[in-house]
This record gives C-alpha cells, structure tokens and sequence, in this order.
C-alpha cells in the first residue's frame, strides 16, 4: 500500500492555482509537480495505481473509493 494525496499547483498560463485530477505521492508531488499536498485527502492505496503514467502519480480522474476494475459494485436482484 502506498499513501497517495490530492493537491493544488499553479498554472502559469491562467494565472490560478488549481486542484490536479490526479493523486499522488508526497514526494512526487513536492518534488515533480512542485505541488501543495492537501493533507486532509490522505488515502491508502494499493501500489498498482501509482505510477502507470507518470511516476509517482495516478491516472487523470482517479478515484480513490472506487473498488479495483472489474469490482462489483452493485448487487443483482
């Protein structure tokens, strides 16, 4: 398992700071995207989702509270 966490970075082409649509590692995100951790998003998750794009980070859009692909989520009746 490995600690993954939402974060803000600033956009040099709008002028903000924006939340990204990935996750990722502390040190990914302090060191690669020189982002802001936001502490209160820390999830555990399994290592398999970090890092099939870029180092560090999960896909675009990632959901932490999404079960693994293929997972049931809802029940037949």
């Amino acid at each position: 398992m490995v600690t993954v966490y939402q974060f803000e970075v600033y956009r040099i082409d709008t002028d903000e700071v924006v939340k990204s649509r990935r996750w990722g590692t502390r040190e990914a995100i302090v060191e690669i995207a020189h982002g802001r951790v936001l502490e209160h998003t820390a999830r555990e998750v399994d290592e398999s989702v970090v890092g099939s794009d870029i180092h560090g980070f999960t896909k675009r859009d990632f959901d932490p509270d999404a079960g693994p692909p293929g997972f049931q989520t809802y029940v037949d009746t």
